[in-house]
């Protein structure tokens, strides 16, 4: 982990000092050690405070629309997080020439509330790292090895797409999940219809999901719109529904299932495992894959003769 970071902060530092961007987002250490927060370094000198462990859970993407709008940015990046900015330029949100990407091969980044799950005192954690075999926990008793299957974050157990896609630098190597986790949802549509009833009746309307979302950058969102009004802010179960499934079919060809709608959820909805059951469905009909960057354009703006059409098709 050391290693990688003293390359981030090198080439943070050298890209800094020689003009070829003004600012640099990544990580850097959080109020406890098993969290991080963003960070934006715009002095050569700043770039000690960048980190890369664990717990560098943030989809920093959803930043670079409007701080890469008018001039270079440079970002440190996931490969989930670089897919997100695939996406982003294949829809002209964010282009090519104004990102310098630092790439990062991954290993899966730490759900802190499996640390707990797993025995892990939260309080006397000090430090977190990858290891051969799953996860290093330093506390203040010592040191203790968790399984990646234990403590990763559900998104990252399914994932299989852990080296950088598009990049200028890269650093660090992939590291594949053992096994990749199933989805786990009911087959029959009357068990699945009830399942999602039931996690969409625990919303607040908070919107968080939208907030962290990468690719949700609409300026006015439909579920603020007075006209037409597509459905009120209020949380009640029917307009729940209206909001989930309507933000699903937006995101449809466009999220790259990098769990943070789930993540910052306050009441714990399973919303990326209905992201990542809309991704299968249009792998499925239109083999294609969201922040793919072989893809020349998004799914919504591509037409092919032999497309699905969902009207007529089961």
């Amino acid at each position: 982990m050391f290693e990688v970071e003293n390359k981030i902060r090198q080439e943070a530092k050298r890209v800094l000092e020689n003009g070829l961007v003004e600012l640099v987002i990544g990580w850097a250490p959080g109020s406890v050690p098993f969290r991080t927060t963003p960070v934006f370094i715009d002095r050569p000198e700043d770039v000690d405070k960048l980190v890369w462990n664990p717990v560098c859970a943030n989809n920093l993407a959803v930043y670079l629309p409007k701080i890469a709008k008018d001039r270079k940015v440079g970002i440190v990046a996931k490969p989930c997080d670089i897919r997100s900015i695939v996406a982003l330029i294949q829809e002209n949100q964010v282009k090519r020439d104004n990102i310098y990407i630092i790439g990062l091969g991954c290993a899966g980044v730490v759900d802190p509330s499996r640390l707990e799950l797993a025995g892990v005192r939260l309080s006397d954690v000090t430090a977190l790292d990858w290891a051969a075999d799953g996860i290093k926990v330093i506390t203040l008793n010592g040191e203790q090895l968790l399984k990646s299957t234990d403590v990763h974050r559900d998104m990252c157990l399914a994932c299989t797409k852990r080296e950088p896609a598009l990049f200028d630098v890269k650093f660090g190597e992939a590291v594949l999940p053992s096994e990749v986790k199933p989805r786990e949802l009911p087959e029959l549509p009357e068990e699945r219809q009830k399942y999602w009833s039931e996690q969409f009746s625990k919303c607040i309307r908070c919107y968080a999901c939208r907030q962290i979302c990468p690719n949700c950058y609409c300026e006015v969102c439909f579920a603020d719109r007075v006209e037409p009004k597509w459905t009120a802010k209020k949380a009640v179960p029917e307009e729940n529904w209206m909001f989930h499934a309507t933000r699903a079919m937006h995101l449809a060809g466009r999220c790259i299932q990098c769990g943070e709608c789930e993540r910052v959820c306050p009441v714990g909805i399973r919303i990326a495992e209905l992201m990542r059951e809309m991704a299968e469905a249009v792998k499925n009909k239109y083999d294609y894959e969201a922040g793919d960057p072989n893809e020349e354009a998004p799914l919504l703006g591509t037409f092919r003769e032999n497309d699905v059409d969902p009207a007529q098709h089961s």
